[in-house]
């Protein structure tokens, strides 16, 4: 799953049923913004390679809390 590689490689900290990327809060919109699109380049090269369909996770400004769900269906985000 992308959401235990991601914490696996200390980018995101799971807790509580979410997953939170670590420094998010720190992101400006503009670097939101081009991490959102690096993941879509990312995904789209991935599902070229493989035909294959792959969990995403959601990707929105942080609340005060700075946690951003993990989308459970298995869909192409875009």
């Amino acid at each position: 799953m992308v959401g235990r590689v991601l914490t696996g490689n200390g980018i995101t900290h799971y807790g509580n049923g979410l997953y939170t990327q670590i420094g998010a809060e720190e992101l400006s919109d503009s670097e939101r913004d081009m991490l959102l699109q690096l993941c879509r380049q990312r995904l789209d090269w991935f599902r070229e390679q493989r035909g294959e369909e792959v969990a995403c996770l959601s990707v929105e400004k942080p609340a005060a809390s700075a946690i951003t769900p993990a989308s459970g269906a298995r869909s192409a985000a875009r």
